[in-house]
């Protein structure tokens, strides 16, 4: 029964590595979601900030064109000036002209706030591509180490199921039959280790006559709390 108890309890570990497999494998889809939502957030704060830059780059561009346009109407009105004949024509013109300048300092005003916004969201820019290319590495490399936790995991999953198998042949088969209904109704744990007069399965107390006779590990001895397997990690030597 010894070597039977000692095959059931590297069985139970198994069951025990796989479960934790298996949830890392239902976990780790769901951060690499969560990691790549992360990238996307970041790429979309600077995409946006480019965006601004280039809308404000587009005003400057027509502002400066109409600018220019404006200025050479002023150009022409001022060569109108040898022109007029009278006084009145005159100081209409001349009228013209000064609320044309008015209107082309001011443009020119608008220019300047458009190039000193541009320059300082561009600087800004830069400091921020820095800080988001540091963070998207970052980002890859959690997604690296996550991968290779999954390629780590379906190995280990492989190696433990055929070791299972092994195992699995070499116990007898009633005793599996016990193990396999204890671990459905016990939330995966069948077979518990028992210290200090303790079963490690529902941590209660055990008769001290049940527990002289698990540290043999020499007879199937259950919990009579929980009802799981007993087994003495101590080689059969009593404490």
């Amino acid at each position: 029964m010894r070597e039977q108890l000692e095959l059931l309890w590297e069985i139970q570990r198994i069951d025990l590595d796989l479960r934790t497999i298996e949830e890392g494998r239902s976990r780790y889809p769901k951060e690499i979601k969560r990691l790549d939502e992360k990238q996307k957030i970041e790429k979309e704060k600077i995409q946006k900030e480019r965006d601004r830059i280039d809308t404000l780059e587009k005003e400057r561009r027509q502002k400066e064109r109409e600018l220019g346009v404006e200025q050479e109407k002023t150009k022409r009105s001022e060569g109108k000036m040898f022109e007029v004949k009278t006084n009145k024509e005159y100081q209409a013109l001349l009228n013209e002209i000064e609320i044309s300048k008015q209107a082309n300092s001011r443009e020119e005003e608008e220019i300047l706030r458009l190039l000193d916004e541009i320059d300082s969201l561009k600087k800004n820019l830069i400091k921020r591509e820095k800080e988001v290319s540091a963070i998207l590495e970052k980002i890859e490399a959690e997604k690296k180490g996550i991968r290779e936790k999954m390629a780590h995991d379906d190995s280990a999953w492989k190696t433990r199921l055929e070791r299972r198998e092994t195992l699995s042949k070499q116990i007898d088969s009633d005793l599996f039959r016990l193990y396999g209904i204890l671990k459905e109704k016990r939330r995966g744990v069948g077979v518990v280790s028992v210290k200090q007069e303790t079963c490690q399965g529902c941590f209660m107390n055990v008769p001290p006559q049940v527990f002289i006779e698990a540290q043999k590990n020499n007879a199937l001895i259950r919990c009579p709390h929980c009802n799981r397997i007993l087994y003495w990690e101590g080689n059969g030597k009593t404490k």
